[in-house]
């Protein structure tokens, strides 16, 4: 019993380190925020802290894991069979997803240019689809293999970058018309891997 209520108790002092971080992240710039500020914010003393991170930067990089896994998540259900016909709806959940709170996320991308958790967030999609792709077969050529990685890379590395940039207002297309606009760029590229 006395486990349970550690365990508890460690997942509640890592939630509040966590949230009081993207707390102080509101109010000013991630590299000029101390431990001690984020212990204050989080009512906890300094050695709590340091019972679970080590520095500011691994409370960061916890947050940022677990948002690039959730968004990955997302993209499940998107395989090459359905890579057509499921493509608008996944997007449009993706887009929704971060439209719950699109602050978070401009805040998440302020730092280093959101580069870190981009990064994850392609990463996991382009894992997942090249797994789950026909080419895992034997019957799958080098050539095929190669050209089905680089359509999956321009896609993906397309369409994360693409809402990234529609949710700074760097490309003047509103988040909400992405899905659309996306998936007829995604069906021009695929149609030489899939029969659509």
């Amino acid at each position: 019993m006395k486990e349970k209520a550690e365990y508890r108790s460690s997942r509640r002092s890592r939630a509040l380190i966590r949230s009081a971080l993207l707390s102080l992240m509101k109010d000013k710039p991630f590299d000029r925020i101390t431990i001690t500020e984020i212990a204050r914010r989080a009512d906890i003393n300094r050695g709590t802290f340091y019972a679970h991170y080590r520095n500011i930067g691994e409370v960061l990089e916890s947050i940022q894991t677990d948002v690039a896994l959730e968004m990955s998540r997302i993209f499940e259900d998107l395989s090459l069979r359905n890579i057509i016909t499921d493509c608008e709806k996944i997007l449009t959940k993706a887009v929704d997803f971060i439209s719950r709170d699109p602050q978070f996320y401009r805040t998440l991308l302020s730092i280093n240019n959101g580069k870190n958790v981009v990064e994850m967030w392609k990463s996991n999609i382009i894992s997942y689809l090249e797994a789950t792709s026909f080419f895992s077969s034997s019957t799958a050529t080098q050539q095929g293999i190669l050209s089905y990685r680089c359509a999956v890379t321009f896609i993906v590395n397309g369409t994360v970058e693409s809402i990234v940039d529609s949710l700074l207002g760097k490309n003047n297309i509103p988040l909400d018309v992405l899905p659309h606009e996306i998936t007829k760029s995604i069906r021009m590229i695929m149609k030489n891997y899939i029969r659509i």
